[in-house]
């Protein structure tokens, strides 16, 4: 029989989802606990013993689990009950199953790294991880100028609405809508995005995610977020120092999507568009050809 623990973050309103999950769990030998409100001080109190942290919602929950479970060295296992669900391999109903898998070893892990930001900014300093992204951006309409370095060499003074620094499991979220590239989450890099910046020539960057980013608000009023989560504004001289963080161990299986498999099923992204007259019904097409 397993020993150890396995905790459950729920999303709001996921409880009753998990009944048969708990007592998949209990007969495979694992005492369980599950975190909804307070997750944090919950964690807390039972992060030791504990071998798996299942998050079972969208991708906000999985990253919310994610940076309880990383400084802590917990596994994390994603259950999707959200619309995208792109960081989420299992969906609920798989879940039993997964347990099952995991009770008899039959996993692999991978590795994801997190981000660490120190945050200074009106004579305060703060901290802040993130699992996908840190964000800088402008409170207005107004543009910010941010000086941005990497290892204490300038990579870039942009006029714009701001800049994302992201991890490679980040490179598919807000990143990649500001036009940045997709990079598959095994590799080892950060990609640092000007967020619709006046230079022409300015492009997104892909760096080794061993360097320590800078930002730097020369001009500007604005915010600083992660992972989506607004931590504290900022003004003229406030100082974002972003290093490499925990890692986080992901808990997948023979069966798991790969990361192509993620962009093709939740973004299309190398999928020809058809024609459109091939998803016409037969008659339609006549009418069309005649018009």
């Amino acid at each position: 029989m397993s020993t150890g623990k396995i905790g459950f973050l729920l999303h709001p309103g996921e409880r009753a989802a998990i009944d048969e999950a708990l007592a998949t769990a209990k007969r495979c030998g694992f005492a369980t606990w599950t975190a909804l409100e307070h997750a944090d001080s919950v964690t807390a109190r039972e992060a030791a013993g504990t071998v798996l942290l299942i998050t079972v919602g969208g991708d906000g929950t999985f990253l919310y689990g994610a940076r309880l479970a990383a400084p802590r060295g917990i596994p994390v296992m994603g259950v999707n009950r959200g619309r995208l669900g792109f960081l989420n391999d299992v969906e609920l109903s798989g879940l039993t199953d997964a347990i099952e898998r995991f009770a008899q070893q039959r996993y692999r892990t991978q590795r994801r790294s997190l981000i660490e930001a120190r945050i200074a900014a009106g004579g305060e300093v703060c901290t802040a991880l993130a699992l996908n992204e840190i964000l800088v951006r402008s409170r207005d309409a107004s543009v910010a100028r941010l000086r941005v370095e990497a290892d204490e060499e300038v990579l870039g003074l942009f006029d714009a609405d701001g800049v994302v620094v992201s991890t490679a499991t980040g490179s598919t979220a807000y990143a990649l809508s500001a036009g940045g590239p997709p990079v598959d989450p095994r590799l080892h890099a950060l990609v640092v995005v000007p967020l619709a910046p006046h230079a022409v020539i300015s492009r997104p960057l892909v760096l080794p995610d061993e360097v320590r980013v800078l930002v730097t608000v020369v001009h500007g009023r604005v915010f600083i977020a992660a992972d989506g989560i607004s931590v504290v504004n900022a003004e003229d001289g406030g100082e974002v120092a972003i290093h490499p963080g925990p890692d986080l161990e992901v808990v997948r299986f023979s069966d798991s999507p790969s990361f192509h498999d993620r962009l093709r099923e939740k973004f299309r992204f190398g999928v020809p568009h058809k024609d459109p007259v091939e998803r016409l019904p037969e008659s339609d097409r006549g009418q069309r050809d005649a018009s």
